[in-house]
């Protein structure tokens, strides 16, 4: 049986941990007077009826879904909830054609093949999912460009597009009175491109937006733990810090790794230089 931790973590809101094996992204529950939102569909049916299960025994009935983005891993799920789905707009179209497509494992190859597919996502699909012959997808009903704010009866949720590299579509959901964002993937690096990047023209003012928030919490959607306002703003100087010096010495691999030790106060490790290489990736290629 796959594991997963179920907590309540304000007064109003309710975090499903993301379970990595089959990459089963982070699920939320924000639960009003009058009714409960739920925070992305899940990465199957399955995915999905954890959550619910864990509602029901709380004799909690959903009322709402939110998308975070598009990618597979957050709306494969939604053949299970039944109910009213809010999305950004290009959210909806681009799971309207989803909707559409064939997802057995040829037609994962061949698009994983063409380029149109990724092999990290192909896997982990063919790896939650090995019989997709009924597989639904439903694209969400209602759509927002900029922003929409949900009353669930004494507490509400802001659903705010943020953008960024992950994913064009990102919105975030804020809960104003739990002082919670759930992040989605917003703050991850393109995955759908021929290598993972950031780029700081969109990354800096989306560190700027989540910021913004006055918020205590930050759930994202592959993180096994939610963070602190305060490491938050730490992951934001580190990002900043590197994609900086990307910026100020360009494709110099070496020149921004023998300074960043002193920027950074401390010894380099792996993950720095495994942003380093993303913010490199995201440089203009010459041509």
């Amino acid at each position: 049986m796959i594991e997963h931790t179920f907590n309540r973590i304000a007064e109003h809101t309710y975090w499903l941990a993301p379970y990595s094996p089959t990459d089963r992204p982070t699920l939320g529950a924000i639960i009003g007077q009058r009714a409960t939102l739920l925070v992305d569909a899940g990465n199957s049916v399955a995915h999905a009826q954890v959550l619910l299960d864990e509602l029901s025994r709380m004799n909690v009935t959903p009322s709402f879904v939110a998308l975070t983005h598009w990618h597979w891993d957050h709306v494969f799920g939604t053949a299970a909830l039944p109910l009213p789905t809010f999305a950004h707009a290009e959210t909806r179209r681009i799971v309207a054609e989803m909707a559409t497509l064939d997802w057995s494992d040829a037609a994962l190859d061949a698009r994983v093949a063409a380029g149109t597919e990724i092999e990290f996502c192909s896997s982990m699909i063919k790896a939650e999912l090995p019989d997709r012959s009924d597989l639904v997808i439903r694209p969400p009903e209602i759509s927002f460009r900029d922003e929409i704010e949900l009353d669930l009866g004494g507490v509400t949720c802001r659903l705010v597009h943020v953008g960024g590299d992950h994913a064009a579509d990102s919105v975030v959901v804020y809960v104003p009175e739990d002082r919670i964002v759930f992040l989605g993937d917003c703050l991850y690096p393109a995955i759908y491109a021929p290598a993972r990047h950031y780029t700081t023209a969109k990354l800096f003012p989306l560190l700027d937006r989540l910021l913004s928030f006055n918020a205590e919490c930050y759930l994202a959607g592959h993180h096994p733990q939610p963070m602190t306002r305060a490491e938050m703003q730490a992951e934001a100087t580190l990002l900043r810090t590197i994609g900086g010096l990307v910026d100020q010495h360009g494709a110099d691999r070496d020149a921004i790794l023998a300074a960043l030790p002193s920027l950074l106060d401390e010894p380099l490790n792996e993950d720095h230089e495994d942003i380093v290489g993303e913010f490199l990736a995201g440089l203009p290629h010459p041509d």
